[in-house]
Parts: structure tokens; C-alpha cells; sequence
């Protein structure tokens, strides 16, 4: 089968990165694919890598242009016999395309499937702002209009929900209508994107999770030594990712003298809200939290005994299946379905009422405190993980390829 993946941003070993998971995944789906099935995978991207250099698995690249060249288009789906498509990029400004590419591809019997890396509705309407922000943006930035509006905006949420809604409901419409399939990441996300373009057909959807990031699983040793350690992964912001409540979290920490020796770690690109974190730690007077900035995280979930995440909202949160596997424990807020898909609580990990500073804190100090409950976790957190090993996600990924091309070679 000769497949083409389509992203945003050129995929190259040189870029893997945390800022680029959705390339990282169809890299390594791809490679599967060639190792397991003998495929040939091609890569359509709009965003050049500016180092000229293309992942292996993928045999030939075309560069996508604003708006969609379909000559070019066609040709290159008719010169390498292409099968089937696959657009993986979110975005108003990308996701018009998708009516050209279906066009393109349908004319020639080709399926697209849309695959949406992210929790339907999240972006539009999850987004968390707090009074800090807002009183840090009054002392620190030139602009908080916007943050004041939208934070008031959030406060009344059935408001927010209708006007959001009825504004995104058109651009969600566009895969609905055009794609042959829409992969969503758990069930309760077909729900989420059915009620957003007022559908009712569930057969264009599929629910398929993200496979592990690494190929290892740790032991027992390595559990059973690892350090009193948090760490905090991910792009360092706070309408999503909501680091100030992390950051909370912690200064409950700090006050217990129980847990004097536990540290925190904070791993991952500087994002916009950098400045306003440094803030909270000093306003907050925590001693024990550092930032380590954009690194390599396999070290740091290696020694490290717990992962926390403050999402608001995720698709697939891939921390998840990094720091599982290397025996972290993991807790995370109730905030989003794919969560309870994830971790199973209390058994490899915890899931705290969203927004529920004090129980987050509770929970977190009771695995601090017993070091025997902690390695158990951690030990069930690596045997759990051995759902989403490649050879598992990636049949079911080949089993729906073969459905949509099937179906539509029928069609001829």
C-alpha cells in the first residue's frame, strides 16, 4: 500500500522534538508500516524543516501550497500510485484545504482520512486563564485587554459554549463532509465532535490512541531506585497546560515538612507564560522548583518517581505514554475523556476532580509518603502501558486503512 501522510511541519530525525508530537507519531507509524507490511510511505507537508533533510521512512515529499496547487497534487498521487491519504493537521487556515485534497484524491478513487490529534472542542473553548494571570498581565505585559475579556468570557461557560460552537461549527463541518473517515483518539470524542457540526453519523468516526513513544520498559531496579523527584512535562503555558496550578500544587508541598527532600522539575520548551511562572515561584517563596527548559525527557522520567499533568484540557497527552513506561507514577485532573482511557486510578496512576488543589496535593503526598505504594505504581504503570505498544496501535491503524480502500475501490 502506498501511503501519504500529510503534516504540518516537514518530519526530520534532526527535528523530533516536544513542540512536533503529531510528526513524531506519523514517523513512527510510518515506519511500521514499511517494517511490517512492506509499505511505501510519502510525506505532504506545508512548513519546510529549513535543514533539507527527510525522515527515511519516507520514500518522496511534496511541499503543499496556499492555496492547494491540485495539478501538482494530482500528479504526484497519480505518479506514486497513492492509496490512501492521511491529513493530520489542525487549523483554520489548513483545514480549508481539505475540500481541494478530497477532490484531488477522490478523482483518482483515493480515501482520506482525517485523523484530529486533539480533544474536539478543546481549543475553542477549554482554554484557562486565572486571576493571577490577569494581575500579572496588569503589572508585566503591555496588552491584558484580551485576557480580562476572555477570562470573563470563560466564566459564564454555557454563553461561551453557544458562541463558540456556532462559530467553529463550519470549520469542524469541512473533514465531516469531505473525509471518507475522522479518527478521533477515544469514544467519548466522537460525541464531543458530533454535537459540535450537529451530525449523527457515527460510522464516519473511529476511536484509535496514539502507541508509546519509546520501545522500553523499565524493571523494577530502576523503579525501586529512582529519586524523590516530580517532574512537570510539556510546553510551558497556561491555556492549556495551566502550569500555575502545578505550581500550586507545590507550595503545598513545600509547607509539609515531611516531604523536605522531594524536588520539582519543570521540562519543556519556554513558552509565553515563562515569565509568569517565575513570578508565581517567587510569590509562592518555593525553593525547590527548577525550570529546566527544552531537553531530551527519557532522563528525566528515568529517575524521576512521579509525573504530574494540570491540563485543562488534551487529545492524547504523549507524557503519558513516555513517563508510563519508564515506571512513573502518574497523576493527572479529570479534565478530559482520553485521561480514564490512559491511567486506571489508583492501580497506575491518579485522576483528581478537576480543579481540586487539595486533593491533588493529598493524593500526591500519600505516594510520596509510602514508598512501597509508589514502586507498586510505578511497577503497574509499566505493565499497563503494554496496551499501546506500536504493534498493537499500529494493527488497528492497517485494519482501517484497508476497510477505506476497499470500500472505496467498491465504488469504481
Amino acid at each position: 500500500m502506498n501511503i501519504l501522510q500529510v503534516v504540518r511541519t516537514e518530519c526530520a530525525p534532526s527535528t523530533y522534538n516536544r513542540a512536533d508530537g503529531t510528526g513524531r507519531v506519523i514517523t513512527e507509524l510510518s515506519r511500521y508500516f514499511i517494517n511490517t507490511f512492506h509499505d511505501t510511505c510519502y510525506l505532504g507537508y506545508y512548513r519546510s524543516n529549513e535543514i533539507g533533510e527527510l525522515a527515511s521512512e519516507f520514500s518522496d515529499s511534496i511541499l503543499l501550497t496556499t492555496p492547494i496547487d491540485n495539478s501538482a497534487l494530482s500528479s504526484f498521487l497519480h505518479d506514486h500510485s497513492i492509496d490512501l491519504i492521511q491529513y493530520n493537521v489542525q487549523g483554520k487556515q489548513y483545514i480549508q484545504h481539505i475540500p481541494s485534497i478530497c477532490e484531488a484524491a477522490h478523482a483518482q478513487h483515493i480515501p482520506v482520512v482525517y485523523c484530529f490529534h486533539n480533544m474536539p472542542g478543546g481549543t475553542e473553548f477549554c482554554n484557562y486563564s486565572s486571576f493571577d494571570n490577569i494581575v500579572f498581565s496588569f503589572t508585566h505585559r503591555k496588552s491584558f485587554g484580551g485576557k480580562i475579556k476572555f477570562w470573563s468570557i470563560l466564566k459564564s461557560k454555557p454563553l461561551s459554549e453557544v458562541i463558540i460552537r456556532k462559530k467553529t461549527r463550519a470549520k469542524y463541518n469541512i473533514a465531516y463532509q469531505n473525509c471518507d473517515r475522522i479518527a478521533l483518539f477515544v469514544e467519548p470524542y466522537i460525541d464531543k465532535y458530533l454535537r459540535i457540526v450537529k451530525g449523527d453519523n457515527r460510522n464516519k468516526f473511529i476511536a484509535i490512541p496514539n502507541p508509546l513513544s519509546f520501545s522500553k520498559f523499565e524493571n523494577k531496579e530502576t523503579v525501586m531506585n529512582k529519586n524523590k523527584n516530580v517532574i512537570w512535562v510539556g510546553r510551558v503555558e497556561e491555556g492549556q497546560k495551566r502550569v500555575s496550578l502545578a505550581l500550586k500544587i507545590w507550595k503545598l508541598v513545600e509547607q509539609n515538612p515531611l516531604l523536605d527532600e522531594w524536588t520539582f522539575s519543570i521540562v519543556g520548551n519556554n513558552g509565553p507564560d515563562e515569565e509568569y511562572y517565575h513570578w508565581l515561584v517567587k510569590k509562592y517563596h518555593l525553593k525547590r522548583v527548577s525550570f529546566e527548559g527544552h531537553q531530551d525527557p527519557k532522563p528525566y522520567y528515568k529517575q524521576a518517581a512521579i509525573m504530574i499533568s494540570t491540563s485543562a484540557y488534551e487529545g492524547w497527552p504523549m507524557v503519558f505514554m513516555e513517563a508510563m513506561p519508564m515506571g512513573c507514577c502518574c497523576l493527572a485532573f479529570d479534565s478530559y475523556d482520553a485521561v480514564h482511557e490512559m491511567v486506571k486510578d489508583g492501580y497506575d496512576g491518579c485522576i483528581i476532580p478537576d480543579n481540586d488543589i487539595q486533593m491533588y496535593y493529598e493524593r500526591m503526598a500519600q505516594l510520596m509518603l509510602d514508598n512501597d505504594a509508589r514502586v507498586q505504581m510505578g511497577m503497574n504503570a509499566i505493565d499497563s502501558s503494554a496496551r499501546f505498544t506500536m504493534d498493537k496501535i499500529g494493527a488497528k491503524w492497517r485494519a482501517l486503512y484497508e476497510e477505506v480502500v476497499q470500500k472505496k475501490s467498491a465504488e469504481q
